[in-house]
């Protein structure tokens, strides 16, 4: 018995090699047919334009085409780093991006909690609606809409504020109220597809670990504290 198992274990994989590409290929053609266009899309529109990245290196001439151009090297590197206004614009990136992560990291959670505790079923799904639709706005609708309430002189806010008798507030022409505008808008716009994701994981969380701590009289605060802030971080 032994002997008969140790000689088809030798002759197994023997009889596996023999089975080429051709084989796996015709087996699972209709696999490998529905990755054509999957394939043939980011060939086309990722990394066929890559080719353009040479630009980068060139003294580009539209007249002559990226090929065409001459050669200039690492010069409009060099060029860009030698620049007064390069370390400023450094500077700014990091500063608008970690203001956009102090403050646009937590809304979304904030969000989805305060959305999770309305008890309406009916108001909260018109609340997801509302804060959910801006994610489907371009960037330049969103620069229309900033511009017509936040401009100098002509915006909604600053028409209303001048009516009223007041002093007209500078938020796209003074630099802490741009970045605290820019901020802002940028949370407006993304808040409400993270609060989607958390959303869905606040409801995945246990009914019971709630009626346990209602049990041990906690009241809404401790549970989001206890319960529901660690169950979104678990998954």
């Amino acid at each position: 018995m032994g002997k008969t198992n140790t000689a088809v274990s030798k002759a197994l994989p023997n009889k596996i090699s023999k089975k080429g590409f051709g084989y796996y290929l015709n087996r699972d053609k209709y696999l490998y047919l529905l990755l054509v266009l999957p394939v043939a899309y980011f060939i086309l529109f990722k990394y066929v334009p890559m080719y353009g990245i040479v630009i980068a290196f060139k003294e580009y001439n539209i007249f002559q085409g990226v090929f065409a151009s001459p050669w200039i090297g690492l010069d409009a590197f060099r060029e860009v780093f030698r620049s007064d206004d390069f370390y400023r614009a450094l500077k700014n990136t990091f500063l608008l991006n970690g203001f956009d992560m102090i403050f646009g990291f937590p809304a979304p959670i904030i969000l989805a909690i305060i959305i999770n505790e309305v008890k309406s079923v009916r108001y909260k799904r018109i609340s997801q609606t509302m804060l959910y639709l801006p994610h489907f706005l371009s960037w330049v609708i969103i620069g229309g809409i900033a511009l017509q309430i936040f401009a100098p002189n002509f915006g909604m806010i600053d028409t209303i504020i001048k009516s009223m008798g007041f002093k007209t507030i500078p938020f796209l022409t003074e630099k802490w109220h741009w970045l605290a505008t820019y901020t802002g808008i940028g949370i407006w716009q993304s808040a409400g597809w993270g609060m989607i994701i958390y959303l869905a994981a606040i409801t995945g969380i246990p009914s019971e670990l709630y009626e346990a701590a209602d049990v041990d009289g906690a009241g809404r605060l401790r549970k989001i504290w206890s319960i529901t802030l660690p169950a979104i971080k678990l998954q």
